[in-house]
């Protein structure tokens, strides 16, 4: 599989992203997305700050947003910069990292076509690639994301090791896909212990040889 990979700079580029997510996930979940309000409890997300395009030829085959700030882990999640530090404590990187600086992986979302091709689970790995999470950083910021615990294996089938944070609550715009049986947590990444050089040296822009199902298949 041939990618090339992009960051949305032009507004025309933004706007193609924003279709596919809002598109995919209007018609799945119900959700809509605002630049300027969020409740989570009427299905309005905000827009994330920044997107990672990943084409195949000219197609727009992948899509993964950035927030900058305003983490849903913190804003929605209730993590905080304590809880952020105890895992960098424990890694032995306390003063390497400051726990507020931090950056959050959402709205990753595969063209329909593709969606059982594999490509899901290599974007999310190659969305960690400081080209793309720490563009225009003042300091190399951790990175955060929330998921459904069936997802876990996915996010780590390339090789990343999210670390648990807690339990994610309850809004009504996830009761679509979480459940008791299913439910949603916060996750830390440490990207220079926790993301293999291979995803986080990756050039973006670039175009790259790369197989869906290469890395850890557990």
């Amino acid at each position: 599989m041939r990618l090339r990979l992009e960051i949305a700079a032009r507004s025309a580029d933004v706007l193609r992203c924003r279709q596919l997510v809002g598109e995919v996930y209007h018609r799945r979940y119900g959700v809509v997305f605002s630049s300027d309000t969020y409740d989570l409890d009427r299905k309005i997300e905000p827009w994330p700050h920044r997107f990672l395009m990943g084409f195949l030829k000219d197609e727009l085959a992948a899509v993964s947003g950035l927030y900058l700030r305003n983490t849903y882990v913190e804003r929605f999640g209730g993590v905080t910069d304590d809880e952020i530090g105890a895992h960098l404590r424990e890694a032995g990187l306390e003063g390497r990292y400051d726990p507020a600086a931090r950056r959050e992986l959402t709205k990753l979302v595969i063209a329909p076509r593709l969606r059982n091709s594999g490509l899901g689970p290599l974007f999310v790995a190659i969305a960690h690639a400081r080209a793309f999470v720490e563009l225009d950083a003042a300091l190399p910021p951790l990175v955060t994301f929330c998921v459904v615990r069936s997802m876990r294996r996915l996010v780590e089938r390339h090789g990343i090791r999210p670390r648990h944070l807690k339990p994610f609550p309850h809004y009504k715009v996830h009761e679509l896909y979480r459940s008791e049986r299913n439910p949603m947590d916060s996750y830390l990444v440490i990207p220079e212990l926790d993301v293999p050089a291979a995803f986080r040296d990756l050039r973006i822009p670039g175009e790259h040889e790369l197989s869906p199902w290469q890395g850890d298949e557990r």
